[in-house]
């Protein structure tokens, strides 16, 4: 198999990877409304949803990463010889984040089953459900990091033509789409639920198929 196709699979695969995260989250607390009564109807999607389906949503976080990881082989083999080193600082930033991204996903099975049996007033059920939401944000805001630093490398590589996308693809970095979530909570039903719950691995998605689209005729070395 010649390199291109190589590089062309890994793309496909990451974008693949994305989606399967997407799918999770809406295994989690996917369902049709608008955007801006996500939260309240997040919390009564999961206390009907089966452990099954929360089971389920948690572990497609492992595959999901590991294509994702792929996926980002992918952007990297897209960076210019020349940038190789900076670029593989953006990769293992890369790959950092969707390790810490698959952990933090499983995790929120048990954020879910918190939501799902703790709904109660009575301590210490309350106490529970608090300590889960508080170590779930912590983990959240922590595994962040390396993705936001290797979305600010990508940038650099990128507006420097050290490259081979085009400079107008900077908007398609998955940082700059994320806040674009906001949005989604002016989206009315049935579709506004599901772009504010599954906001960041649609954005990531949106940018490995900018990323495919953007470098499937360079042929490589």
């Amino acid at each position: 198999m010649d390199s291109t196709r190589i590089r062309r699979i890994a793309g496909v695969t990451g974008l693949a990877g994305a989606l399967l995260f997407f799918a999770g989250d809406m295994l989690f607390y996917g369902y049709f409304g608008p955007g801006d009564a996500f939260t309240s109807g997040l919390l009564v999607t999961v206390r009907h949803a089966s452990v099954e389906r929360l089971f389920l949503g948690g572990l497609l976080g492992i595959p999901a990463a590991c294509m994702c990881i792929v996926g980002f082989w992918h952007v990297y083999l897209n960076v210019r010889p020349q940038s190789a080193a900076v670029g593989r600082a953006m990769l293992v930033a890369f790959c950092v984040l969707m390790v810490a991204g698959s952990a933090i996903h499983t995790l929120w099975a048990a954020k879910g089953l918190a939501l799902k049996y703790c709904d109660g007033p009575l301590s210490p059920c309350t106490d529970l459900l608090g300590a889960v939401r508080s170590y779930w944000a912590l983990a959240y805001n922590l595994g962040s990091i390396p993705g936001y630093i290797g979305a600010v490398l990508m940038v650099y590589l990128v507006l420097l033509g050290k490259t081979y996308y085009p400079r107008w693809t900077v908007i398609a970095n998955p940082a700059v789409l994320m806040p674009l979530s906001l949005l989604g909570g002016m989206v009315p039903a049935p579709f506004g639920a599901i772009l504010v719950g599954g906001s960041t691995n649609l954005s990531i998605a949106a940018f490995f198929v900018v990323s495919i689209l953007t470098t499937w005729k360079r042929r490589s070395s």
